[in-house]
């Protein structure tokens, strides 16, 4: 597969296989997450792996009765730690959002380099969460995620026209 087939694959997980994720293919999706980069090297996050089968029925309904977080072998949650992150980005942001954005791609790219696939989930009730991990409070839930071995998929819209996406030297 070609990078360019890799990035063109437009797909979303219907439904995960139960089988076990390989100890070898976590021990290359954490290597993905210690080498990500981050502003100024400070990897403001931690990265919960939930293999525990009710906990993921709590995170479950922590994310509406997402069924895909009790199909899936494994949860990956990303926090996000502002006090560890660089202070200012552009002057009025806090960096662990970036930061963590740029892991949950590495962690999706990752994923797909090891034959597994994730769905990030942003509809889920913050607090609960914090508690079903028992994250402290000064950290923030950015992303839950289905990891597991896809066994059913289904396209996503269209990628919209290039020219709507990027522009040259100017808006």
């Amino acid at each position: 597969m070609t990078s360019a087939d890799f990035f063109k694959n437009n797909v979303s997980v219907k439904k995960y296989s139960q089988s076990p994720v390989e100890e070898e293919k976590l021990k290359g999706l954490s290597s993905a997450i210690r080498n990500c980069s981050s502003t100024d090297n400070r990897q403001p996050w931690r990265v919960v792996i939930i293999r525990d089968e009710q906990t993921k029925k709590s995170i479950s309904a922590a994310c509406y009765n997402n069924k895909a977080f009790i199909e899936a072998p494994l949860v990956i949650i990303v926090c996000g730690l502002p006090d560890d992150a660089y202070p200012t980005l552009g002057g009025f942001l806090n960096s662990y959002s970036v930061d963590t954005g740029m892991l949950m791609e590495r962690i999706s790219l990752a994923a797909k380099n090891l034959g597994l696939s994730i769905e990030w989930s942003f509809s889920f009730k913050e607090e609960k969460v914090r508690d079903l991990i028992h994250a402290p409070p000064e950290s923030r839930v950015v992303s839950l995620s289905p990891l597991g071995l896809p066994v059913e998929l289904s396209n996503l819209p269209p990628a919209k026209p290039l020219q709507e996406l990027v522009v040259y030297d100017h808006f």
